[in-house]
């Protein structure tokens, strides 16, 4: 499996050896980091970089702290894809953080279901969502939020 995969053109989803890996980040032009945990280091490179404070421990609090920070999370990578950067978003293993990071995007991005996304981010890194979705309910709120109360409202 490879340490990274691109799931939508200029947005990767990835572990943290893809996070370190300055040749990798480099060779695709990656100049921005969301971190999906709590203690992993940033590349010293990396200069734009955001920090996604969260355990996948399956404790309730942390589920909260993934449905809490979804729409600050939604904006702030629309914003860095918006202006044409490649972004990496990655936690450790780049299976639940990072996806249910990378599905918040997506919803954002597309206006598309998060069951559509979560499906399209599986073919795209197999890895992701294994053996369920940790952030389920994060992933859900966000999903129903965006659809009822956050699409309708967007000026056409």
């Amino acid at each position: 499996m490879q340490n990274a995969n691109e799931i939508v053109p200029r947005v990767w989803l990835g572990n943290r050896f893809a996070a370190m890996d300055e040749k990798w980040l480099k060779e695709n032009n990656v100049t921005v980091i969301f971190n999906c945990t709590k203690d992993l280091p940033f590349h010293p490179s990396m200069t734009t970089r955001y920090r996604v404070p969260v355990d996948d421990n399956l404790e309730p609090a942390e589920i909260n702290n993934m449905t809490r920070w979804s729409p600050e999370i939604a904006y702030k990578v629309l914003r860095e894809y918006k202006t044409g950067k490649t972004i990496l978003i990655h936690c450790a293993a780049g299976m639940q953080r990072s996806a249910a990071v990378m599905t918040i995007f997506l919803i954002t991005l597309t206006g598309e279901t998060a069951p559509v996304l979560m499906s399209h981010i599986r073919r795209k890194r197999p890895i992701t969502f294994v053996p369920q979705a940790n952030f389920r309910k994060s992933i859900e709120y966000y999903d129903a939020l965006y659809h009822t109360d956050i699409q309708p409202n967007i000026r056409k």
